[in-house]
């Protein structure tokens, strides 16, 4: 029997329920197989309906944490909060990610009607919706452009038509971190700033990360697959572990980490590539109260 000290957790990934892959039970399935204790699901904007407590443990034994990924907004940058061990029944955090979604569905409509007016693509938002089993996101838009023929492939879809470099873009609204963070603590979760090698510069990180911290923020996300990338998802790298280290000890915040799976299939299956000790999931636990 594995010992705590011995025990891994990868505390970031995603499943169909937003822009993953994989369904919650092959992403289950599939973490005992990488070697981990512990997973968190964290799929953008939502829970997991397949999520009904705020953990649990499953049929194989790994314990599965409910969570989310939240697009919001801190002094004019764009972030996302990952949000651990939330009761997906309350109230006031089901009003907002019903807000969320109303303002994700909102965005693909506008998409929708930019794309057909300048490309005549004959697309309809009630395609977009049938594909999600969430939250709609580019992906399932992508996916009707490839069915139409448009293109051959997702790839060759956000070069074309639906990357943020086109005319045709529509960026989601998002709401303030202080929000976010307010009803996920309302709620008895925790949170933690995703990527922020990804989302912020290196020059710039701290003073957000100590407007978060004055805001009520738990944790930061350290250990993380820090890869320059190209493609579907591309992104900038401004800084790695070691500088994300430095501001979680700076500001007293939990060092999470997670791989931010998208599943088998993705070009982001990096399930197992992080794999943080599983004392950093006692920390959130005991922060949480639950």
């Amino acid at each position: 029997m594995k010992t705590v000290k011995n025990r891994k957790a990868d505390l970031h990934m995603h499943t169909k329920a937003s822009d993953g892959t994989d369904t919650l039970e092959k992403r289950i399935e599939d973490a005992k197989e990488k070697g981990l204790n512990a997973i968190a699901v964290t799929d953008h904007d939502t829970v997991n309906e397949g999520l009904e407590k705020r953990s649990f443990k499953a049929e194989n034994g790994i314990e599965v944490i409910t969570g989310s990924e939240i697009k919001c907004r801190v002094k004019g940058e764009k972030i996302e909060i990952l949000a651990y061990f939330l009761d997906p029944e309350e109230t006031e955090l089901k009003e907002l990610f019903e807000e969320l979604s109303d303002r994700r569905e909102k965005r693909m409509k506008e998409f929708v009607e930019n794309l057909n007016e300048a490309h005549g693509l004959g697309l309809e938002i009630e395609e977009l919706l049938e594909k999600a089993d969430g939250n709609v996101g580019r992906p399932h838009l992508a996916e009707t452009i490839v069915e139409k023929g448009v293109v051959d492939s997702h790839q060759e879809a956000f070069d074309r038509f639906i990357g943020s470099e086109h005319d045709e873009y529509v960026a989601v609204e998002k709401v303030s971190a202080e929000k976010v963070i307010q009803a996920v603590h309302e709620n008895g979760g925790v949170t933690s700033l995703a990527h922020p090698g990804r989302s912020l510069t290196e020059s710039g990180a701290e003073e957000v990360v100590k407007e978060l911290k004055s805001k009520g923020l738990d944790g930061l996300e350290v250990e993380y697959t820090y890869k320059q990338k190209k493609g579907l998802d591309s992104y900038t790298i401004n800084f790695g572990t070691e500088k994300a280290s430095e501001l979680a000890e700076e500001f007293d915040l939990v060092k999470t980490g997670g791989s931010d799976c998208h599943g088998s299939g993705s070009e982001k299956y990096f399930l197992g590539d992080v794999k943080v000790p599983y004392s950093r999931v006692n920390e959130l636990k005991n922060m949480s109260g639950k």
